[in-house]
């Protein structure tokens, strides 16, 4: 078996650099990872996008023109980090310079191919951070906590460093917020939008909530820009006076469920403290929509296991409770162990026309759309104290994994049969430990003890695919299948398997981390991970 694995490219300048890329067939946004910005450090005008550095989210790039948030860069695209201190775009050179906590790098095409230059080599402390980002028609400029450095632009060498600067015509991207007079004018005579107020050098919410504004940007063309430490993002222009808030595409800082409908994505994760709650991000435009968990009325905070969206309603499992939210009437509810929910972490949720199953690491159960309340199917006690991890609709019949093995209960019956009463099994052993399981056309698809095992519904047939000897039996967490590949999520990466031919390419870069929840869109698969979403395409397609 052949295994795939990506490249390590060494740099040396001004000593050896070691760093990681993903393969070189991959163009620099095949893999795409969208995190939680944190705080908004420092922002710069480029010749079609604005970038912005971030403290989580590595750089946020928003089209100048359409005001749209496009893929942003981040360590998938070879950024040393996704902590960015400072960002500055070089109108001379076209080059694009980001500083991360021990690292700066530059980029002659603004998407890949980073080169990076180690802070103790330009001869300060490894523990200084770059502020702030300049450079004249010559040179690149770097502002310090103590000092300025001056380097050749075109190649990044150390020319000397500075109490202060040697030259005047410096064009600065911007740093620190110190109430700089020119943009603390333009704060003091604008407006805010929904609701936000300015208030010193803070910015008050709709809720009466503090954040601190962390930048500020005057740009080209009326342009001005600004940020605060809870990640939002603020644009005006000289014409209209008013600050129209934003947050760049995904609010999360990990991801562990995705709720899929039309092109709307619905986010969330087990961090509930940082991530904040659940994001709606439209993977046709990166238009994003948060619904925080301290903003919004009756959202109860919780970790967040899993995620069911139909035209009209979610349903979200968190921690012995389901959210749910109206989307006509928007409005949320949060329903407990009152309403007849098993305990335990509700990791899977089906909704069919008259019911909501939820899986839980405690069992199972089931609650009635309309009264929200449970209306017991009567077997909930076979699986009382068992990890139930996966659910799944087939025609009239819902699909259980659990720790167990399968089951499959029909409605039209009704009856509960296991897995070895139903169909013709074409391998002697037990299924058990069943983790992940997903429909594809007219097969089943499950990963568990054995490997990943296809159920044929055309056949009435369970065979054993692929055999988890072939994938080092690494727990897999989550499976997609196209018409010729199944894609497994485990604890370090994604594996890629071709089931006619046993290729197998193994994505195990660092920065996707746990692979919580995987869907095909078109030709992406995406991926909720421990390290936030991602967004995969192989340039010969998926």
């Amino acid at each position: 078996m052949r295994i795939e694995k990506f490249t390590c490219l060494i740099l040396v300048m001004y000593g050896s650099v070691l760093f990681c890329q993903p393969d070189s067939r991959f163009r620099p946004f095949d893999w795409v990872l969208y995190t939680g910005a944190g705080s908004i450090n420092s922002i710069t005008e480029g010749y079609n996008h604005t970038y912005i550095a971030t403290e989580n989210g590595g750089l946020k790039r928003l089209n100048s023109f359409s005001l749209v948030f496009e893929d942003p860069i981040t360590i998938a695209q070879g950024l040393k980090s996704n902590t960015t201190t400072a960002v500055h775009f070089d109108n001379e050179t076209g080059f694009l310079w980001v500083a991360t906590p021990n690292h700066l790098q530059y980029s002659f095409s603004r998407e890949g191919s980073w080169f990076p230059i180690r802070i103790e080599s330009l001869g300060v402390s490894s523990f200084d951070r770059i502020r702030k980002i300049g450079s004249s028609i010559g040179y690149v400029w770097l502002e310090l906590n103590s000092s300025f450095v001056k380097l050749d632009h075109t190649n990044g060498a150390l020319v000397g460093v500075y109490s202060k600067p040697d030259e005047i015509s410096i064009k600065w991207s911007s740093g620190p917020y110190f109430k700089e007079k020119k943009i603390a004018d333009i704060f003091l005579n604008y407006s805010f939008s929904d609701g936000w107020l300015l208030s010193g050098n803070d910015l008050i919410d709709n809720l009466g909530r503090r954040t601190r504004i962390t930048t500020g940007f005057i740009g080209k063309h009326g342009n001005i820009y600004a940020g605060n430490e809870d990640g939002v993002f603020f644009h005006a222009t000289e014409v209209m006076q008013i600050f129209n808030s934003m947050i760049p595409d995904v609010d999360n800082i990990d991801v562990s469920a995705i709720g899929i409908h039309e092109d709307d994505m619905y986010i969330g994760s087990r961090d509930y403290i940082n991530s904040k709650g659940v994001t709606r991000f439209n993977t046709w435009n990166n238009e994003t929509e948060s619904f925080r968990f301290e903003e919004t009325i009756n959202m109860t905070p919780t970790p967040i296991f899993s995620i069911s969206a139909t035209k009209d309603e979610l349903w979200i499992g968190g921690d012995e409770i389901l959210l749910f939210h109206d989307k006509k009437k928007n409005f949320w509810r949060t329903l407990g162990l009152e309403r007849g929910l098993s305990s335990g972490q509700v990791w899977d949720i089906v909704v069919d026309d008259t019911h909501v199953w939820a899986a839980s690491s405690r069992g199972l159960s089931r609650l009635s759309r309309s009264t929200k309340r449970e209306d017991p199917v009567g077997f909930e006690y076979l699986f009382s104290e068992i990890p139930v991890y996966k659910l799944e609709e087939h025609d009239d019949s819902i699909w259980i994994g659990a720790w167990s093995g399968v089951y499959i209960f029909s409605k039209s019956s009704p009856q509960l049969r296991s897995s070895s009463e139903f169909g013709q099994k074409l391998f002697p052993d037990i299924m058990s430990r069943v983790t992940s399981m997903k429909q594809y056309k007219d097969d089943i698809y499950i990963a568990c003890n054995l490997g990943i095992v296809k159920y044929d519904f055309e056949r009435s047939e369970w065979d054993l695919i692929i055999n988890s000897v072939q994938y080092q039996n690494k727990n897999i967490f989550s499976l997609e299948i196209n018409r010729k590949n199944i894609y497994l999520g485990t604890d370090d990466g994604i594996l890629k398997i071709n089931y006619k031919t046993g290729h197998m390419n193994d994505y195990s870069f660092p920065f996707i981390g746990r692979v919580n929840e995987m869907i095909i869109i078109d030709n992406f698969l995406w991926a909720g991970t421990s390290n936030g979403l991602i967004k995969f395409k192989w340039k010969t397609g998926i």
